[in-house]
């Protein structure tokens, strides 16, 4: 079986290869595929070397037992995915088909039986709607949701290279005491550096901003409730992994705080720290997802806090996750 790497040289296209080697996943062929600047790359898998080839000739290697990871542009996979689906097996990380009626939206975890109505292609989620909706799928085991309230806290690494190399450039700026300058290609709408953006995409005419959107959506079709009352506040951070989320449920039922722990700690994605504190630091490079500071308002009403690796748990890893589902069927 032949695995195709779209994006390879990207942020989450190397995850990907990292967690191929760790997990230590044998296929017969691993071909990676990137812009025309990339070409000649060489990226090690499994002690092995790929060569970076140029993504138009991606053609002349696809067929019925070739799976596709893309981590492309929205741009390009709108132009290319579609395209590649008549041949081959393809998991998108864009947004572009998530939403989709015919499209698989899966986190393994929550889902998997998805999968089987895939038509060769699934979407992966949203990385902040992946580390929600891990959370709130055993909770609803508990009781129905009146309302859930997120706020995410963004890393930088979650809008891509370019994203990381802008928020490094400008942390030079901070660390030699001088004015902070934005690059002039910045991929931000302001300064990152010392400062927060409350938004990320573009904000539609009732004031909501791509992001929040995504997580909405996403999270009612993974959980197969059109009529969650959910909304979100997404903000970028200036911090360069790992995306953290203010999580407010109010539940139909009244619960109790031990119910609400000892129900999270039933699923193995997850750690719950009842004494340590949720933090990007103790997130980052692990496919764990972080819980901690539940604290109860009223018998019905809890904030939780959650963290997890934005590349790795949002992104690489629930991909590999639905290839090794995808194999089973």
């Amino acid at each position: 079986m032949r695995v195709i790497i779209l994006g390879i040289t990207g942020l989450v296209g190397r995850k990907i290869c990292q967690i191929i080697s760790e997990r230590k996943l044998e296929f017969s062929e691993i071909l990676g595929f990137a812009s025309k600047e990339s070409v000649g790359e060489k990226i090690l898998i499994n002690n092995k070397e790929i060569e970076v080839k140029e993504l138009k000739e991606v053609f002349n290697y696809l067929n019925e037992n070739t799976y596709v990871l893309s981590s492309l542009e929205e741009n390009i996979t709108k132009e290319i995915i579609p395209k590649i689906r008549e041949k081959a097996i393809v998991i998108d990380n864009s947004s572009i088909f998530r939403l989709c009626e015919d499209v698989p939206l899966c986190v393994p975890e929550i889902n998997k039986e998805v999968l089987k109505e895939h038509k060769n292609l699934i979407a992966n989620p949203n990385c902040t709607t992946i580390q929600l909706v891990l959370v709130l799928h055993p909770l609803r085991r508990l009781s129905d949701f009146k309302k859930v309230v997120v706020t995410s806290l963004q890393s930088v690494s979650g809008a891509g290279e370019s994203a990381l190399e802008e928020y490094y450039y400008e942390s030079e700026f901070l660390a030699i005491g001088e004015e902070i300058q934005k690059a002039t290609d910045s991929p931000f709408p302001f300064i990152i550096v010392d400062n927060i953006i409350p938004f990320i995409g573009e904000i539609d005419e009732n004031g909501y901003c791509k992001e929040e959107l995504k997580i909405i959506n996403e999270s009612r079709k993974i959980l197969s409730c059109p009529n969650l009352d959910i909304t979100a506040t997404t903000i970028r951070v200036p911090i360069a992994y790992c995306h953290s989320i203010s999580l407010y449920i109010e539940f139909e039922k009244d619960i109790e705080k031990e119910k609400i722990i000892e129900e999270l700690k039933k699923e193995s994605y997850l750690k719950v720290l009842e004494e340590e504190i949720p933090m990007p630091l103790i997130a980052k490079e692990r496919d764990l997802v972080y819980v901690g500071r539940i604290r109860k308002i009223d018998n019905n009403r809890y904030w939780l806090f959650i963290v997890a690796d934005n590349l790795r748990r949002g992104a690489a890893t629930n991909a590999i996750l639905i290839l090794e589902e995808l194999l089973k069927l």
